[in-house]
């Protein structure tokens, strides 16, 4: 195991109604201070949850300035009109409302505020965030993880990038699951593959000696697949969505990669996807890389990934290979259990110039580190889930 320093110091709020909260407990650490709001699209006024929000912080003494609009896939543009948006009113904290774009669009902005330069220098090595405005969150899709994580990815063009710094942890995090009763079956089932796939990206590592981290990921992964299928089939299953709201808020603030170096080889490919046409849903796109991704690796490092088919999807096979192509096709058929699509034909991605976003992805050197992947590994990758098996 390495060396480490983690540090998770967003207070997390967890349970019915924590959501009207938001005024008094804001207020008792800015009190009588701005607000600035900040949501996607109308379904927090739909579901009543904007108006909870806003009264609880009028009433609370606080003034409120808002801006809805956020898109999945965040958008520096918008980004940079926030930003400018806020230097003008000085907010003492911008308070997001949403998922993970929502949340990742306030911490784009947070670090962009206070920052001489243009936001998006953050994102290409060109600046390091140093400070921050204080960012607060209501969760109402759990997936992504950005609620309790350092971690911010923001789309330029055609170019998906991220970076991190403590300074962009939330102080605070609300997480009502009866908030999670309307979503839409694909965004429920979404999230799911996603906040896996965060374990994923970490489990997946050559580090020695991580068993107590393996055996609380392998844990959690089992638990996300059994919830999953629940909610599947009961979307106001309150007690499944309580576990499912945990497991995404922790899968992804670090725990699960406490001493080891981490992967992220499928986030970088499915970034390039998605950055390369937007409209494909982020875990859509992870659905159909990481079976082709697993296959191609667990020739090439076995042992990690036998280990995963045995512990996580429960394979008696003692032959490694055989192990491994058993745990890839429960894998591919839990994802069909929650409605993924299986090959880029299948996610509308049947035109991706693969060459070109192999050779992005990549940019002249290795991608990942279970098995470092030079951009012909990707271009395999991708043409080995380019169609479903038949």
């Amino acid at each position: 195991m390495q060396n480490f320093d983690f540090c998770s110091p967003t207070e997390l709020v967890f349970g019915r109604g924590v959501e009207t909260e938001i005024g008094t407990r804001l207020a008792r650490r800015f009190p009588g201070g701005k607000v600035f709001l900040v949501y996607g699209g109308g379904s927090i006024k739909r579901t009543g949850l904007y108006d909870r929000v806003k009264q609880s912080l009028l009433d609370a003494g606080l003034s409120v300035r808002e801006k809805g609009g956020v898109h999945p896939n965040p958008e520096v543009g918008f980004i940079r009109e926030l930003i400018a948006e806020a230097r003008e009113w000085r907010p003492d904290v911008l308070l997001a409302v949403g998922g993970g774009s929502v949340i990742d669009t306030v911490k784009a902005a947070s670090m962009g505020i206070p920052y001489d330069g243009d936001v998006w220098d953050f994102f290409i090595g060109r600046a390091v965030c140093e400070k921050a405005t204080p960012i607060s969150v209501i969760l109402t899709i759990p997936a992504a993880g950005s609620e309790l994580s350092m971690r911010v990815v923001v789309t330029n063009g055609e170019k998906k990038l991220g970076t991190a710094s403590q300074h962009i942890r939330s102080f605070m995090s609300l997480i009502d699951p009866e908030l999670f009763f309307t979503l839409p079956a694909v965004q429920a089932a979404s999230g799911v593959v996603d906040m896996m796939s965060h374990i994923m990206e970490r489990y997946f590592t050559n580090t020695s000696d991580t068993g107590f981290i393996d055996g609380q990921a392998e844990a959690a992964m089992r638990s996300i697949m059994h919830f999953g299928r629940i909610i599947r089939r009961e979307p106001k299953n309150y007690s499944a969505w309580s576990q499912i709201g945990l497991a995404g808020t922790f899968a992804h603030n670090g725990f699960y990669g406490l001493g080891q170096e981490e992967d992220w080889a499928c986030h970088g490919m499915e970034h390039a996807l998605s950055g390369w046409k937007p409209s494909i849903i982020h875990a859509e796109g992870l659905a159909v890389i990481i079976p082709g991704y697993l296959a191609f690796v667990g020739v090439r490092n076995p042992k990690r990934v036998a280990q995963w088919a045995r512990n996580v999807m429960e394979v008696k096979e003692e032959d490694d290979a055989e192990a491994i192509r058993e745990g890839i096709a429960r894998l591919k058929a839990f994802y069909r259990e929650m409605g993924m699509p299986d090959s880029l034909t299948a996610l509308g991605a049947g035109d991706a110039p693969l060459e070109e976003l192999a050779q992005s992805v990549t940019g002249g050197k290795t991608l990942g580190h279970f098995v470092p992947l030079e951009a012909s590994d990707v271009l395999t990758i991708y043409r080995s889930v380019y169609q479903a098996e038949v």
